[in-house]
């Protein structure tokens, strides 16, 4: 063990001596491979410290959540009502447990009075199981029991980490004291600890079994959570809840739908949603570079092993093996690939928090990716692998080599021959790989592109927005304070226009989805309408937020109860039910379901015509439904105010206002209809930012790749070229000749990456707005820039030699 310690360590050092000896080569190969290392290293860290990580969750394998789908819509989250969720849990045989919690942690929250200010809470109203399923355990307190969850019980309240330190300075005597929230006394009983955000963006829990308006089988909000017996799989989880469906729907009609089925999906994927493939990309993409990066320092370690042939055959002579020639190569390797390693992880720890300021919000567990130590293994690998392919393609290069040819002058052009066409063959791969990155990072591009152009249906400018919740009033008591309230808003001259709204855009992907049918529409053309956006509105909202109203009128004062019912719909509905914007005007649609409507519902008559918005998600418009808040029960939540002065300048005026009229509640989510879209922008614009950096370099690796190549292949041809000029030959040739090569390996390479192209589309089809299912564009505008570089990178190493005497050419 000791002789093959002390061997390796010789050989390495050597290979160090060597090295040292060419300190260029040495820095640029240890900055090419610090680069591409360094993003693979970072992005590896990110996906290891949002998906591969274990979530805080016991047997995460065996949670899964779980909802009704919808076959006309698939992202629809059909939702369960509490006795439904009753109904599952007793029913279903696959499960060991089951816990109900709402699809979205918006529309619960709860106002927190009596520790200065007041302040909004989002709260996640849950079944006693939800904690004790997941395996999660309070860090101070305790958390749900049974007992706790029934209508009587005393009202209790589990804290999140943040929020007992943001409001109760971390005072462990919380626990069994009684806050108020939202006038109701709740005792505290536990807080989570810091690493438990689930739902995510919950800041306290309450029992679900509390409050009786939620044991009817028509209010519809929950979702399950569950987790499985031993050896279940997803499929029997989704057959055995089919079949308690099944009974409900016979015992239950006018509570279900035609074409509802089962979703379970497992728990992580859940949680990760949309992120998980964005994440996935983006770390093959970075692999993407660090394998340009590794194919140019490969040929570059070709091309010094022709110059180092006769250094090799020397050895040789002197009674050096093959296998110790190879172990030479793959000690240099490895001390390029360690250094590069070293360096990377240096170059990882400033992406890691590059990406972490640059990232959008909502991605689970972000804040806490940091450079650990399976990140630096991860590094150590790549570097295994590296050191093998510099070290082994010198070795092949080599191998079988005959002595004496290498001796003599002729040996380096003959190696010299065996050398190009190793080094086309990478750089054919190189453009390959650099063709996928370009064309990834143009689509990305295009799509960013087509989002900025996309017509929002609204101007976010001069827009203040914000949440004024009252949540234990009836609906009479919203109604006057809402009224009130906007009338004194707008009787301040630095206020052009005030409304209210039940969700604003952009707000969440989960909304108030309702079915309808147009008068006129039998039953079979009703059960094929798209699920609508629904949202109640006062009077003056669309001149706040900026929406067109195309034809009609919008709502007024006098559009209350007792009143005919009317209503205001999206172009896109109104052209999907009746054909044209003109001929909607005056006709009649019912809310609900076609196959099965509520003996109470009512004709709503269409009053007015509005542009299409974008409301849930940047770059989908949905059919939107506007309703005025005074006909309805349905509550208003956020006011928009449109400002003659910049908007947070008004920020005051609308607490002042809120406050006179009830000092209890709070004004929060303030935010502005620009700033709303900026967030709903950071995600496209990150990441374009990130997929235009890996083509920049990728662009620029390949240049260097080229321009070696092209530089080596000129050094070697030098005198040929002397030859050919002196018999006559025009300038113009012999610079075409000398890169005929080299561009045809780059145009070789385009052609192959065309069916990984092809493939990458389908990849990019689901995460990308407004783009053909092949974006064509991207892919021609990729290849241009991609020949344009090889072109412009080949020219500059040949016109050099050429500037050369032809005598000066001839003798070398």
């Amino acid at each position: 063990m000791e002789i093959i310690v002390s061997k390796f360590a010789r050989e390495f050092l050597q290979a160090i001596r060597i090295l040292v000896r060419h300190p260029r080569f040495l820095l640029i190969a240890v900055l090419v491979l610090s680069l591409g290392t360094g993003m693979s290293t970072a992005l590896f860290s990110v996906m290891y410290g949002i998906l591969l990580k274990p979530l805080p969750v016991q047997e995460q394998n065996r949670v899964v959540v779980a909802w009704k789908g919808d076959r006309k819509d698939a992202a629809h989250i059909g939702e369960l009502s509490y006795p439904e969720f009753q109904d599952w849990q007793s029913r279903s045989k696959a499960f060991a447990m089951m816990a109900a919690m709402p699809t979205t942690v918006y529309g619960y929250g709860v106002t927190l009075t009596g520790h200065g200010e007041p302040v909004e809470l989002e709260r996640s109203p849950v079944t006693a199981a939800f904690f004790s399923l997941l395996g999660a355990h309070a860090a101070l307190g305790r958390t749900f029991e049974e007992s706790d969850d029934r209508s009587g019980a005393e009202p209790t309240v589990v804290l999140q980490s943040s929020v007992w330190k943001s409001q109760f300075h971390a005072d462990p005597s919380v626990i069994g004291k009684t806050v108020d929230l939202s006038g109701d006394g709740y005792t505290v009983i536990g807080v989570m600890p810091p690493d438990f955000d689930f739902p995510a963006g919950a800041q306290v829990w309450t029992p679900l079994g509390l409050d009786a308006r939620w044991a009817k089988r028509d209010a519809t909000f929950l979702q399950v959570i569950g987790r499985l017996n031993a050896g279940v799989s997803l499929q029997q989880a989704r057959d055995d809840i089919a079949g308690v469906m099944a009974e409900e729907a016979r015992q239950y009609p006018q509570n279900s739908e035609p074409g509802e089925f089962a979703v379970t999906t497992p728990f992580a994927d859940y949680v990760f949603g949309d992120n998980k493939p964005a994440i996935l990309l983006l770390w093959a993409a970075s692999l993407l570079l660090l394998a340009i990066a590794c194919i140019n320092i490969t040929s570059l370690l070709l091309a010094r092993a022709i110059v180092r042939e006769k250094e090799v055959a020397v050895r040789v002579a002197l009674g050096a093996t093959q296998k110790q020639l190879a172990q030479q190569f793959v000690a240099e390797g490895l001390v390029l690939s360690l250094a590069g390693a070293v360096a990377g992880c240096g170059v990882a720890r400033i992406l890691i928090q590059l990406v972490i300021g640059l990232a959008p919000q909502g991605i689970p567990r972000l804040s806490s990716v940091h450079l650990n130590w399976f990140s630096l293994l991860f590094a150590c690998f790549l570097s295994m692998v590296i050191a093998l392919s510099f070290g082994l393609a010198p070795a092949f290069l080599m191998n079988k080599r005959d002595v004496r040819h290498s001796l003599n002058e002729g040996g380096v052009r003959a190696g010299s021959r065996r050398s190009a066409f190793l080094r086309k063959g990478l750089l054919l791969a190189e453009t390959t790989v650099t063709m996928l990155l370009l064309a990834s990072a143009g689509m990305v591009v295009h799509n960013f592109y087509n989002l900025q152009r996309a017509r929002l249906g609204f101007v976010p400018a001069h827009v203040l927005t914000a949440e004024v919740r009252l949540t234990n009033a009836d609906a009479a008591e919203r109604k006057a304070f809402f009224t009130q309230l906007l009338e004194r808003l707008r009787s301040h001259p630095e206020i052009s226009a005030a409304g209210g709204i039940l969700l604003r855009p952009f707000e969440g992907t989960i909304g108030w989805d309702v079915p309808y049918q147009a008068r006129g529409q039998d039953l079979y053309d009703a059960k094929k309408n798209p699920i609508s956006n629904f949202e109640a509105v006062t009077p003056g909202y669309f001149q706040a937020a900026g929406t067109q109203l195309l034809s009609g009128r919008d709502f007024t004062i006098d559009d209350r109860e007792g009143n005919p019912k009317v209503m205001v719909v999206s172009e896109r509905l109104a052209r999907r039910a009746y054909g044209s914007v003109e001929r909607s005007l005056g006709q009649q649609i019912r809310l609900g379901r076609a196959e099965a409507p509520d003996e109470n519902s009512e004709w709503w008559t269409v009053t007015g015509v509005v542009e299409d918005a974008q409301y849930r998600k940047l770059g989908i418009t949905q059919g939107e439904i506007f309703v005025p808040f005074l006909q309805t029960n349905v509550p208003v939540r956020y006011v928009a105010i449109r400002t003659k002065i910049e908007p947070a300048s008004v920020l005051s005026i609308l607490r002042q206002e809120v406050a006179a009229m009830d000092k209890t509640l709070a004004v929060s989510k303030v935010r502005t209809m620009e700033q709303l879209i900026g967030d709903a922008k950071t995600g496209p614009r990150f990441s374009m930012l990130l997929f235009s950096l890996f083509g920049v370099f990728a662009c620029i690796l390949a240049g260097v790749g080229v321009y070696g190549l092209v530089a080596d292949s000129v050094m070697q041809r030098r005198r040929e070229m002397g030859i050919r000029m002196a018999l006559g030959a025009q300038r113009k040739g012999v610079l075409l000749l000398m890169m005929r090569g080299e561009m045809r390996a780059v145009l070789l390479g385009g052609i192959f990456s065309l069916p990984f192209l092809l493939g990458l589309a389908r990849a990019f089809d689901h995460l990308l707005y407004g783009l053909p299912g092949v974006d064509f564009l991207s892919m021609t505008t990729a290849f241009v820039m991609l020949c344009s570089v090889a072109l412009t990178t080949s020219i500059v190493p040949t016109l050099r030699a050429m500037e050369a005497p032809v005598a000066k050419l001839l003798v070398e």
